[in-house]
């Protein structure tokens, strides 16, 4: 036969071997706080159900065709392909330092930008060569001069011109966003280029990691199939970009 005791303080089992005597007693625990206990339990559960819901990936029910490497080329995106120079107004702020300047962007080459920022007065702040995705330093300010910094316009040109190299390309159709993709994957990164159905323009770009956006940019207001203003926002560093064509 088994006795029950009821205490306030604890909940355990104990088996009579560890109390010498003939009979098993369970205590149970009736305070207010196995209730609160109970409560925030239920509540952290919620929470990461939460949590892992948000962070699914963003087009794990849509249907992927795999499409050739080559189809790269018949993205609907004008701006890597463009044969004038580009002249962006341009706002940079990293951290609590800000740069404002204008932006060159010059297809030299096949694969091969050359991009410039200086001052509305002239006077270079950088000077880079965007070659097959690789980012070579021709002149920059000692305060920008950084690896870190450097490999981070790096990552921006490449989104911005689409100089990713992937490994796999793939169409993803959105019916209820009206949107099409195009997901180019290198790696554990996914570079997504969204095209707005009705506009006929890709108005969307980001790069995603294991479900998580690490580069969000907006490109609106198109002049001759090229964006008028581009928003470029890090969701990792405190670094974003505004560019409106002014040429």
């Amino acid at each position: 036969m088994i006795n029950l005791i009821f205490n306030k303080t604890f909940l355990e089992f104990i088996p009579p071997w560890r109390r010498g005597l003939g009979r098993s007693i369970i205590k149970f625990n009736t305070s207010p706080q196995s209730s609160l206990f109970k409560r925030w339990r239920i509540l952290f559960l919620l929470i990461g159900i939460f949590i892992l819901t948000s962070c699914s990936a963003p087009y794990k029910n849509l249907t992927k065709t795999e499409l050739p490497n080559s189809e790269i080329k018949n993205i609907p995106y004008a701006l890597p392909y463009s044969e004038k120079t580009l002249i962006y107004k341009t706002d940079i702020n990293f951290y609590k330092n800000n740069i404002s300047g204008l932006l060159i962007i010059k297809k030299t080459d096949e694969n091969i930008y050359r991009i410039a920022l200086t001052t509305q007065f002239g006077l270079k702040i950088f000077d880079f060569e965007l070659n097959q995705g690789t980012l070579n330093v021709k002149y920059c300010i000692e305060s920008l001069n950084k690896k870190v910094i450097i490999n981070t316009f790096q990552d921006d040109f490449n989104l911005l011109l689409m100089q990713i190299i992937p490994e796999k390309i793939y169409s993803i159709e959105d019916s209820k966003q009206n949107q099409k993709i195009w997901q180019l994957k290198n790696g554990k990164l996914n570079f997504n280029y969204i095209l707005n159905v009705e506009s006929e323009k890709i108005e969307n770009i980001n790069i995603s990691k294991r479900n998580s956006k690490k580069i969000s940019v907006g490109l609106h207001e198109y002049k001759a199939n090229i964006p008028g203003n581009i928003s470029l926002e890090h969701h990792t560093i405190k670094l974003n970009m505004n560019l409106k064509l002014i040429q």
